[in-house]
């Protein structure tokens, strides 16, 4: 992508060396440095990237970006050749940049957050928008005040779309990502309890995450409320640029004058994957979970008002694919199922996910992983997560974590038939313990906070015996 010189020195960036203006791929790791790419070194709580300037370089990088007092020091010692953008803070700088390249960027700018689903919302939207042009989308996680300034930066320039997901855990980070990616339309998929504990409460939760539908009201966009969540709506008051869908489980507002699009449960299989119609056009997804539909009837929302046809987009969201650890289903020896959702979770993730899998047929193990960054209400909320109605309907249930001790209590208390709960185990001796449980035709779910690591137990799991197959 093309960027001029003025640009730069407006986000407080200077060159060394001879520049051609135009912004090769821009990278923060260096072992993923291809030949021409920028390496932006940054400073992090373990690992400083200038240390990585030199082998950045060797690896073939056209560009490094650094501090001045790292170019004063040592950029002396670099091939002659070298070129290098200089600034006092290279985070400021990447952002700063940012800004400015999105200003510059000719594509509709659609914004995204929420306390569930977000990246599979946002794997639907880009679907759905490309049956109406080119488009550029957060890869991964890079949703936050690092990610979303590269997905800015590694845009091609010439995309008609581009979709940024933005994550928070405290107040005043969405706004942050808004002035530097400055949408123009919006959805927030649904407020809930994730990261209760950092915002400090269910309120803030809800104000963080409107901040999204904020900037929009103050900038004149265009935001797409989820008309089922009432925290959703109540934060959509102020815009008055808005259109609404539901799934008919909510209360359309009286005065709601509005476009609105409505989602239709057609049916499901026994994983709950969803048949949906919308407005009239009829789609089955790929995705395992109910809770998927509303994702795909906002993904489908935005894509219509933003002047996409609906014999187009639905039909787009059946290529759509659970990523790795967001549910997606690996079938193992026997006709056993294990529905891998290990990548993250909160209550109502997880409230979600049990009532995917009690919708199957056979034995059914749940493997419930802590939740983090519930802070106060930890030991309420995990408490809660074992009185879940739907374990009624599990035959097995494995609790890990040291929180999760709670939810494992909860759960003998009100007397299912079996409890397990590991604090201090290997995710070996916990897959075998889920191995132990076993009988043919089973179906396994395994779901927990990024930062329990249950993601080895699904592996541990998948060499128990020989695979049979995976995704669906």
């Amino acid at each position: 992508m093309l960027i001029s010189t003025g640009m730069l020195e407006t986000a407080g960036i200077r060159v060394v060396g001879n520049w051609d203006e135009w912004l090769p791929p821009v990278k923060i790791d260096s072992r993923q440095i291809e030949n021409g790419d920028l390496f932006w070194a940054l400073p992090g709580e373990r690992v400083d990237g200038h240390d990585y300037v030199a082998t950045a370089f060797e690896a073939g990088a056209k560009i490094c970006a650094v501090s001045e007092d790292w170019a004063t020091q040592y950029a002396g010692s670099l091939r002659e050749n070298a070129i290098l953008f200089v600034m006092p803070d290279p985070l400021k700088g990447l952002q700063a940049l940012a800004m400015e390249t999105r200003r510059s960027l000719g594509a509709q700018t659609i914004a995204l957050t929420g306390s569930n689903g977000k990246t599979t919302t946002r794997e639907l939207l880009v679907a759905g928008l490309k049956t109406l042009g080119r488009v550029t989308a957060t890869k991964g996680n890079f949703n936050n005040h690092i990610g979303l300034p590269l997905t800015i930066l590694n845009a091609t320039g010439d995309e008609e779309y581009l979709v940024l997901e933005m994550g928070a855990n405290h107040v005043g980070e969405i706004d942050f990502l808004c002035q530097i990616g400055h949408p123009e339309s919006g959805l927030i998929t649904n407020i809930g309890d994730a990261h209760v504990g950092e915002f400090g409460g269910f309120e803030m939760v809800q104000k963080a995450k409107g901040e999204l539908f904020d900037f929009l009201a103050g900038n004149k966009g265009l935001a797409l409320v989820n008309l089922d969540d009432e925290r959703v709506v109540e934060v959509a008051t102020k815009v008055t640029r808005k259109a609404g869908y539901t799934l008919g489980l909510g209360r359309i507002p009286e005065d709601w004058t509005h476009s609105l699009y409505l989602g239709e449960m057609v049916g499901q299989d026994g994983w709950s994957r969803s048949t949906i119609r919308i407005e009239g056009e009829e789609v089955t997804l790929r995705l395992i979970g109910a809770h998927w539909a509303r994702a795909a009837l906002a993904a489908a929302a935005m894509a219509m008002e933003l002047g996409g046809d609906a014999s187009q987009v639905v039909p787009a969201l059946a290529d759509v694919e659970a990523l790795p650890g967001r549910g997606h289903v690996i079938g193992l020896d026997d006709g056993v199922e294990l529905l891998d959702d290990s990548y993250n979770a909160n209550v109502a993730s997880i409230e979600a996910a049990v009532r995917t899998l009690v919708n199957r047929e056979g034995a059914r193990i749940a493997v419930i992983g802590d939740v983090m960054e519930l802070g106060e209400f930890e030991e309420d909320e995990h408490r809660r997560i074992g009185r879940i109605p739907d374990f009624e309907a599990v035959d097995h249930l494995v609790f890990v974590g040291e929180r999760m001790s709670w939810a494992a209590e909860e759960a003998m208390l009100l007397g299912h038939p079996s409890v397990r709960a590991f604090v201090e185990a290997s995710p070996l001796e916990i897959a075998q313990h889920v191995a132990s449980l076993l009988e043919p035709n089973a179906g396994i779910l395994v779901k927990g906070s990024r930062k329990v690591g249950l993601e080895r137990v699904v592996d541990a799991l998948r060499g128990q015996g020989t695979e049979a197959g995976e995704g669906h």
